[in-house]
This record gives C-alpha cells, sequence and structure tokens, in this order.
C-alpha cells in the first residue's frame, strides 16, 4: 500500500511537471518573434513603407499615418505611434518634403512676448507694437504677422511670393487637411490640422491677395464655428494692418 501511495505521487510530480514544460512552451510560442523591428522610423510625407513581419497595423494619430495590410502611410507632418500585429509598438516620425517657412507659433492665446521668443525667422520690423507683430522675409514668407487682441494671439497672416505657388501648395498639403471652400463667387482653400475640427489646433485659409502674393491665414480651430466668412473678415482687417508695411508693393 505505502509502495502504491509513493508510486502515485511521483506520477502525479511527473504530470505536473510536464504540464508546466508544455505551457512554457506555449507562452514561447506566444512570444516568437515575428521579425518586426520596433527601431523608429522617419519617413517623408507622402511615401510609405513596409513593416516586415506585420500583418495588421493602426497608428494613434491617423492624421499623421495610417496603416494597411503590412503598409504604413505618411500622410501630414508629426508624429505618432504604431501598434504593430496588436503587440509591438513603433514611433514613427513624417517630416516635410516642402519647406518654404518655419511653421508659425499657432500658440492660440499666447502673448507677444511668446511670439517673440519662439519665433524662429525673420526680422522684427521696427514699427511693429504689442498688438501687431511683422516679421519680414521669413524663409520664404515676404512678411509673417502675428495680430493679438487684448493681449492674446488670434490671428496670424503670411505674405508669399506668387512666384512660390507650386510650393505653397504643397507645403500646405504636408501639413494641414486641405479643401476648397466657396463663398459666393470667391473660392478659397482652406484646412485644419486633424482629421476633424474636434482634433485641430489650427484652421489655415489661403487665398490670392495680389498678382505677387498668396496670403495665408492661421486662426484657432472651432468646432463651433464653420470657420469661414468670420475667419475672411478677421484676415481682411489684418491685411489692412498690414499696407503700411508694403508700401513698396
Amino acid at each position: 500500500m505505502k509502495k502504491n501511495y509513493f508510486y502515485l505521487l511521483f506520477m502525479a510530480l511527473v504530470t505536473m511537471l510536464s504540464l508546466s514544460f508544455v505551457s512554457c512552451g506555449d507562452d514561447e510560442n506566444d512570444d516568437k518573434d515575428d521579425g518586426v523591428d520596433t527601431t523608429p522610423i522617419r519617413l517623408a510625407a507622402g511615401s510609405e513603407k513596409i513593416i516586415t513581419g506585420a500583418d495588421t497595423i493602426s497608428s494613434s494619430n491617423k492624421f499623421v499615418a495610417y496603416g494597411k495590410g503590412n503598409t504604413v502611410y505618411a500622410w501630414h507632418v508629426g508624429e505618432t505611434a504604431l501598434l504593430v500585429n496588436e503587440k509591438k509598438t513603433i514611433s514613427l516620425t513624417v517630416y516635410p518634403q516642402y519647406y518654404l517657412y518655419d511653421d508659425p507659433v499657432c500658440e492660440w492665446g499666447c502673448s507677444s512676448d511668446y511670439v517673440k521668443k519662439n519665433q524662429t525667422q525673420g526680422t522684427l520690423n521696427s514699427r511693429s507694437t504689442n498688438e501687431l507683430l511683422v516679421y519680414e522675409n521669413a524663409g520664404g514668407a515676404t512678411l509673417l504677422s502675428y495680430s493679438f487682441k487684448d493681449g492674446k494671439l488670434t490671428t496670424i497672416l503670411a505674405m508669399v511670393s506668387t512666384n512660390h505657388t507650386s510650393t505653397l501648395g504643397s507645403y500646405l498639403a504636408e501639413r494641414f487637411l486641405m479643401l476648397p471652400l466657396y463663398e459666393g463667387d470667391k473660392t478659397y482653400y482652406a484646412g485644419i490640422d486633424g482629421i476633424e475640427m474636434e482634433s485641430a489646433n489650427t484652421y489655415v485659409l489661403m487665398d490670392m491677395y495680389s498678382t505677387k502674393y498668396w496670403e495665408v491665414g492661421y486662426v484657432k480651430a472651432d468646432i463651433n464655428s464653420t470657420r469661414s466668412a468670420s475667419d475672411i473678415d478677421d484676415m481682411k482687417e489684418l491685411k489692412e494692418k498690414l499696407i503700411p508695411f508694403m508700401t513698396n508693393d
């Protein structure tokens, strides 16, 4: 009887160890390397990349990039995180192919001092005030102006030579979701830096100022507004303020 007891105990231990090895083997299969390299990726806007070993790819910011099958498509300038096969994460940076001028300081509600500290290009015109900062020759922008109300940034306007027409369109399309906007018999081009207004920070409006210049206006994206007529009025008002700075044109 005693012999049988030890025999049964021995068999029970063998069975437990066998199950343990099977379990470990299953875990190893679950963690088996699928060949996905998690090294951070950099892609130019408008390009794409096949990720080896990927069956599915999802993006935390679909405005920047999106996945389909084993391929990631870089859409707009920015950063996002890719989830591959629902278990591995890859950082993705989408950089622009078109540089015209550095992105304006679109920190809506900030002060003029904040803009002065963070504006990276151009020479501040001596006639600027705390209500209107005007930078000359800011990269490809002849003028880049910031308008403030009650000390807070409300509107930005860039004046760009029509010599840069082709580059300007591509430059904006890499940074904004651009669409035509019709106001009566007038056509503008409007865009947001998000897939929808709720996720956007900035609304942009592109219009012909003259045969020499395009104007590109920036305002805060607002989910409670159509961001059309009122923004056009704000930009017209800012244009009037800029006339003294463009007397040679």
